[in-house]
């Protein structure tokens, strides 16, 4: 409205998808996979499974044999990562689903926004008591290291975690939401916030669940149909459909290749009016 453009002017206006890089998540998938068969895989692949089989074991042999819910953000009120680890733990039916990893934020020494939505987190599971009770906060990690851990949460650590898990977002409100895809690329099933850009291109209830994040028992209740949705039958199907969106519509190539579009058109406007 301030530029006086019309939105619906294809000639005026272009929208550029924000892109993510697809292909560390590809690599990853295709090593976690190879690391399952027994196969050699990066030294870089090795650390980081070492690591998450390090923290998975630190859950009791009764708990080992469940899916993974993983959230990976910032520690901060907008992040609702609290209020995941609030509505998971008040939830008897789906704290006996799934185990929950929380990657994000500095747990040594938090700063006053993630020393907040620690303190929420431990009131609603003591920090002693939480790999017993299935929570497992593993702090800030890596890009590579979450690449490989998404694909993990997917495909299951023998022993350690039983396959097909779940993202989870519980952000008040995403705009555009990379984690969400980065998980999508992976394969996973996501539960995403209904405001915000998630909701133009999480297709609800076949690549993920749209929920009211803001509250605790809608939360609950996605990621309960989330985990119902990942180990139901055309799971791989539903997989694949959500990793071709992302590969289609929000890759780093795309948004390369939509931009360099663009440039042509006003290069050549540019030029054809300067003639």
């Amino acid at each position: 409205e301030l530029l006086h453009l019309d939105p619906d002017d294809a000639h005026r206006v272009s929208t550029v998808a924000e892109g993510i890089d697809i292909a560390p998540l590809e690599r990853a998938a295709r090593e976690v996979a190879d690391d399952l068969r027994g196969d050699p895989v990066t030294e870089a692949t090795a650390t980081a499974l070492g690591a998450l089989d390090t923290l998975l074991a630190t859950l009791p042999p009764e708990r080992r044999d469940l899916p993974l819910a993983i959230t990976v953000g910032r520690l901060h009120r907008v992040k609702g990562m609290a209020t995941l680890v609030q509505a998971w733990a008040s939830d008897p039916t789906l704290a006996g689903r799934c185990n929950l990893l929380v990657v994000g934020g500095d747990l040594r020494t938090p700063s006053d926004d993630e020393a907040e939505q620690l303190s929420r987190i431990d009131a609603a599971v003591p920090r002693a008591e939480g790999p017993a009770r299935g929570l497992l906060l593993a702090g800030h990690r890596p890009n590579g290291v979450v690449a490989a851990w998404l694909a993990a949460v997917r495909l299951g650590r023998p022993g350690l975690a039983a396959p097909a898990g779940v993202y989870v977002s519980a952000s008040l409100k995403e705009e555009f939401g990379i984690a969400i895809l980065e998980a999508m690329a992976s394969g996973l099933v996501v539960v995403a916030p209904r405001d915000g850009g998630p909701a133009t291109y999480v297709e609800h209830g076949v690549t993920g669940l749209l929920a009211d994040t803001g509250s605790p028992a809608a939360l609950a209740a996605a990621l309960v149909s989330a985990l119902d949705l990942a180990s139901a039958p055309g799971a791989a199907d539903r997989a694949d459909k959500a990793r071709a969106l992302v590969t289609d519509q929000f890759s780093i190539q795309t948004m390369a290749s939509a931009l360099a579009a663009i440039y042509r058109e006003v290069t050549h406007d540019t030029a054809r009016h300067q003639s």
